[in-house]
């Protein structure tokens, strides 16, 4: 049986000169000796099993045969260029796909991937908004690439990078009598409904509701609804209680006012990322947040 492994080199000694018309003038484009070119095409035709070109004194031209082996091969090599561009793309990560969980809002951390995709435009994004936990556990299954998260769990394997600090706000309906206030401390709300969010930050804010209440000795009411912080403003309009939002607001929304709160109230976000994951988009994406913060990432260990 012929054996059908065919040095690439013999297949572009071919295009070339079939390009040139010549072997000589192949061999001076390729800077190589034409002997060398004369017997690739050789060796080719031998493998190929046909006479790949007519010669003459004249030059060289492709027999009918040759003709539509060269077309064949162009559009293989036209494949394998493109298929050699775009892996060298990936591999800088300029082309591919990325996996982000988040349970932060994306208003919040927008800029950075408005950053990234200036420079990475080729890569294709795919947001899944869940809670903390549940991104980080995406990011230990490498479900997903990165999370964008309010709260660190110490676990094996896992690096992080802090992105910053955002204020916390209460959101009141405008008929309430702290309607006025300029600040709010979380006691003089202890007598609210808190409405949050069951996925995204809702649980974390729950969490730090409670942590700051029980101080004074007592329990913040909250119902978590599976609606989105849109949603729970409009919510907040109707009477159905308060809310908890982070991030100062972009526009007036009617209906409501939006007051900061006291204290230490602001959530903190993270980027979390397993150490094995290889993904070059990923890298890049760390590379232009690392560039927008000037604090060193964090290798958490503990836990596996």
């Amino acid at each position: 049986m012929r054996k059908q492994l065919v040095d690439f080199k013999l297949f572009q000694y071919a295009l070339t000169s079939a390009e040139h018309g010549s072997f000589r003038r192949a061999a001076a484009a390729m800077n190589v000796q034409q002997s060398t070119v004369s017997r690739g095409v050789r060796n080719l035709e031998l493998r190929v099993g046909a006479e790949l070109f007519e010669r003459s004194h004249a030059g060289i031209r492709p027999t009918p045969a040759g003709d539509q082996f060269l077309r064949e091969a162009t559009l293989g090599f036209d494949h394998l260029r493109r298929a050699m561009r775009q892996a060298a793309a990936s591999q800088r990560g300029e082309e591919g796909e990325l996996a982000v969980g988040a349970s932060v809002p994306f208003t919040l951390f927008g800029e950075l991937f408005e950053r990234f995709r200036k420079k990475h435009a080729g890569v294709e994004l795919e947001m899944i908004e869940n809670t903390t936990s549940a991104s980080s556990a995406l990011v230990q299954q490498r479900r997903v690439d990165v999370a964008i998260v309010a709260k660190l769990y110490e676990n094996g394997g896992v690096q992080s990078l802090h992105l910053g600090e955002e204020p916390m706000l209460a959101v009141l309906p405008r008929s309430h009598s702290q309607a006025g206030a300029r600040r709010l401390s979380i006691e003089e709300l202890r007598q609210e409904t808190f409405i949050l969010s069951a996925s995204g930050l809702g649980p974390d804010i729950r969490d730090h509701l409670t942590r700051r209440m029980t101080k004074s000795g007592t329990e913040p009411r909250v119902q978590l609804h599976r609606a989105s912080q849109c949603d729970l403003i409009n919510m907040v309009a109707s009477g159905f209680g308060v809310t908890i939002v982070v991030g100062r607001p972009r526009a007036t929304i009617d209906g409501v006012v939006f007051i900061p709160l006291a204290g230490r109230s602001a959530i903190s976000m993270w980027a979390i990322w397993m150490d094995s994951n290889p993904n070059p988009a990923l890298k890049a994406l760390l590379n232009v947040a690392q560039e927008r913060t000037t604090i060193p990432r964090q290798i958490l260990r503990g836990r596996t």
